[in-house]
């Protein structure tokens, strides 16, 4: 997999919304979740897999970026379903007496 094509492929993952096209710049349920960076050793990831710090992820490999694209597309999915199973239902609004 080339880099073109994990960027193509990380468009299509539901609940990703690609804010900076050139350069791509990924946010999910509307905060920054990954970007990509360039150095000596070659390109990789920072992706928010939790609340807390982006993590450097490794995406110079064909291996590299599979695994890199499955790796944010099953926490993607894991938080759209967790959202999910969260809600209770349609909110009544209560009437002022």
């Amino acid at each position: 997999m080339a880099h073109d094509d994990l960027v193509e492929a990380l468009r299509r993952v539901d609940g990703l919304d690609d804010v900076g096209l050139d350069p791509p710049n990924f946010h999910s349920r509307s905060r920054p979740f990954l970007h990509f960076h360039t150095d000596e050793q070659g390109i990789y990831a920072d992706v928010r897999f939790g609340t807390g710090d982006f993590e450097p992820v490794p995406a110079s490999t064909p291996e590299e970026r599979l695994q890199l694209l499955a790796r944010v597309a099953d926490h993607v999915e894991h938080l759209s379903q967790s959202r999910k199973s969260g809600r209770k239902g349609p909110r009544r609004r209560q009437r002022l007496a």
